[in-house]
């Protein structure tokens, strides 16, 4: 029964590596991908899973290469790193906005595909 401490060591280094980046979060959700459209204080973010709404508030923090950003920086094709904190409500609120570099191809805010 050599194999049964391995077992063991096995599923522990899972249980870490899956357990980690739930820590990592310190309570945030993080919205990545690029601007759809900003509309009556709503982001819409192009994400790897689809497209994801959250709304933007007072308190809202917009930062562009580490400085503050207005929300008119926020244009379609910016790519977004959006930390919206978790809660038990259903209403995703962003408490800080990063904006990258335009995604290729988008350097002049336009929308992929438009001409």
């Amino acid at each position: 029964m050599k194999s049964q401490p391995r077992a063991t060591i096995n599923l522990l280094i899972a249980l870490i590596l899956t357990l980690t980046p739930i820590a990592a979060h310190g309570g945030f959700d993080h919205v990545r991908g690029t601007v759809v459209s900003v509309n009556n204080n709503v982001l819409t973010v192009n994400t790897s899973t689809g497209n994801v709404a959250v709304k933007l508030d007072s308190r809202t923090q917009v930062t562009k290469n580490d400085q503050k950003a207005q929300l008119s920086d926020l244009v379609p094709g910016a790519r977004v790193i959006v930390e919206v904190p978790q809660t038990k409500d259903k209403e995703k609120v962003a408490q800080s906005v990063k904006i990258g570099v335009a995604a290729q191809g988008t350097a002049s805010g336009k929308q992929p595909g438009k001409k």
